[in-house]
């Protein structure tokens, strides 16, 4: 298991945005209000891809594209560099070696010539579901993935945590959907920043857990009648066991940028591959909890994320 990581702050808007083919403008990408989406013009892969310049190298931890409509089918691919032609990059996170560690060059046999392995590009919706939760007559028994109809209501996230920070000015986020039932792919938001891990995680007593607006008012006759309003995670934990530079140098600062109108990126678990878009989602802090010297040497602070 790995430390709940933090992301703050997001640095999209400080870029410029280019590539794809849009019928509803790539800059929503840029816009926090997740309704306001980025829409292109077709499902092509040509259509799909864009770059975001960051103007400069900066620090890059984790890449996500929040909100989107992406189908069951669907693959993605992002990539970090810094030059424009991403003939080198620094981070990508597409396979670019077979999955059995064989030669990246293979050789047609047919037409005598050698063959360069393709990466294979993530998925956009990963296994979801395990074989215990589920029932041998489900069609997503084998592969656990999400249904092409639940996934229209599931919270979506393309979410790439890098393994070490790495510097970079240019990202590309190519999408490869082209059967998407809707002709087109669409976007809410791009979070670009870097991000922290404690030390030590989160106490035990921690919990994430859905609230709802849904309104309801009873009948004369007591039958009940609802206002259904969609949901949103709220996740509730403390640090107990940060140190003095941690508290003060991390957290303290976190709360002085961010406030609770700020974006903050929430990654409880990133080796829980399972149930990592459940756990993960792009929120705001609630509330501003001081930080408490517990004892020498020790200090703690309480966190109570809401998903934006």
């Amino acid at each position: 298991m790995a430390n709940v990581l933090l992301a703050h702050p997001n640095i999209t808007d400080t870029g410029t945005l280019s590539g794809g083919n849009w019928q509803i403008s790539r800059d929503n990408l840029k816009d926090r209000q997740l309704s306001r989406v980025a829409r292109t013009a077709t499902a092509s892969k040509a259509d799909t891809q864009f770059t975001l310049d960051l103007g400069r190298s900066r620090l890059v931890s984790v890449v996500a594209v929040v909100r989107h409509n992406l189908s069951t089918a669907a693959k993605w691919r992002v990539r970090v560099a810094n030059n424009p032609g991403f003939t080198s990059t620094v981070y990508d996170n597409a396979v670019t070696v077979p999955p059995d560690g064989g030669p990246t060059v293979l050789m047609d046999f047919a037409t005598q010539t050698y063959l360069a392995w393709d990466p294979d590009w993530q998925l956009a919706w990963p296994t979801l579901f395990p074989t215990s939760v589920l029932e041998w007559e489900d069609d997503n028994f084998w592969a656990g993935s999400i249904t092409e109809e639940e996934r229209k209501e599931y919270p979506s996230l393309l979410l790439a945590v890098l393994p070490k920070p790495v510097a970079g000015r240019y990202i590309r986020v190519e999408v490869d959907d082209e059967t998407n039932p809707d002709g087109y792919v669409e976007f809410g938001r791009m979070f670009v920043g870097s991000a922290w891990q404690p030390i030590y995680n989160a106490n035990w007593g921690a919990s994430i857990g859905w609230e709802t607006d849904t309104g309801m008012q009873r009948a004369m006759s007591g039958a009940p009648y609802f206002d259904r309003k969609a949901g949103r995670r709220v996740t509730r934990f403390e640090l107990g066991y940060l140190s003095k530079d941690e508290a003060l140098g991390r957290v303290f600062e976190i709360q002085r940028k961010a406030g609770i109108d700020g974006e903050l990126l929430l990654v409880w678990d990133k080796d829980d591959a399972i149930n990592l878009l459940r756990q993960s989602y792009l929120g705001r802090l609630r509330q501003l909890s001081p930080i408490a010297r517990v004892m020498v040497g020790n200090h703690s602070n309480a966190f109570e994320i809401e998903e934006l």
